[in-house]
């Protein structure tokens, strides 16, 4: 059971290795037993099938989700061609394999490269993708599977790294939104054999490596200090947006969900906003009148997004 019921302790993003044969709904429970509170995320899903990297978000950090989820990726996979299934990976009933004959190393790395660029990709039917407010695998389970729309998505970088047929060991770099089982399945296609995902593991999200990531098992001997001090903060949780550090009272008055005048130069897009303490105090984008009144040049203003208060009494 969680440890009491009150407001949550940690504050932040914790890098987790995701062991095989679990759900992303079953990591985030242990994070939630482990670390004794209720509210914690995630930012991307992973198949049971999967290992590797998943970002966790806890307790206010959780606000952030919508800020980390259009990050890219990048993936190792294994695809078994001549084999197509219902989930096209391994985890589901087999409607067709056949025994070859294979394609050469050739033919596979151009049906491989063919794959790269910004293309429609038709999700898998076995997906968490909502089609008429009802998940997709829910439909499918139930003998009623959806007709899947295509979505436009990139692969950056597909490289072939080792060919047994038929099996063919691969590296993705990848978009956001992008299922490395429509690749398998897409490849299986167009080599005329069909294909499935035999493996996967998730090897980087956004900037965040594999080799940062915790092991899942080890949660559960963490003390205090290591919670306190091994998490990134919810400032760190957002490398890719640049920052505006607020002084008294400048802080008081964005935290009331008023506009500041800042008078730097600013980028475009959302920004972090710090407080002086060098917390992260919410979210703001810049609104650049040429005068208010008066005639006077005025500007540019921080105008709030999101304000965060990211202190233990936070109800959870």
């Amino acid at each position: 059971p969680l440890m009491g019921a009150g407001p949550p302790r940690w504050h932040g993003l914790l890098l987790v290795d995701k062991p095989g044969g679990m759900t992303s709904h079953d990591v985030v429970s242990r994070v939630r037993r482990a670390a004794g509170q209720k509210r914690v995320g995630h930012t991307g899903t992973l198949d049971p099938l999967a290992t590797g990297l998943m970002a966790v978000l806890l307790g206010q950090a959780t606000r952030l989700e919508p800020y980390l989820t259009k990050m890219d990726k990048v993936y190792l996979g294994r695809v078994e061609l001549g084999l197509r299934t219902e989930t096209d990976d391994l985890a589901g009933r087999v409607l067709e394999r056949r025994s070859g004959p294979w394609p050469t190393e050739e033919a596979v790395t151009r049906a491989l490269a063919a794959l790269e660029g910004g293309r429609e990709q038709i999700p898998p039917v076995f997906s968490a993708i909502k089609v008429d407010g009802r998940r997709a695998y829910k439909a499918a389970r139930a003998g009623a599977p959806p007709v899947m729309t295509p979505r436009r998505v990139t692969a950056y970088r597909l490289e072939p790294r080792a060919y047994q047929p038929p099996f063919l060991d691969f590296r993705a770099e990848v978009s956001s939104g992008y299922y490395i089982r429509s690749l398998a399945r897409d490849l299986g296609e167009a080599l005329g054999l069909g294909g499935a995902l035999a493996g996967l593991r998730r090897t980087r999200v956004g900037p965040w490596a594999l080799e940062q990531a915790i092991p899942l098992d080890d949660l559960a001997a963490w003390s205090d200090h290591d919670w306190a001090n091994r998490m990134l903060s919810p400032a760190e949780a957002l490398p890719h947006l640049p920052a505006v550090a607020l002084a008294e009272p400048a802080w008081q008055r964005f935290r009331q969900g008023r506009s500041v005048e800042v008078f730097d130069p600013p980028a475009e897009g959302p920004h972090k906003v710090l407080t002086p303490e060098g917390q992260l105090g919410g979210l703001g984008d810049f609104i650049c009148p040429s005068s208010l009144g008066g005639g006077q040049p005025r500007g540019p203003f921080l105008r709030p997004l999101r304000v965060f208060t990211l202190g233990v009494d936070d109800p959870d």
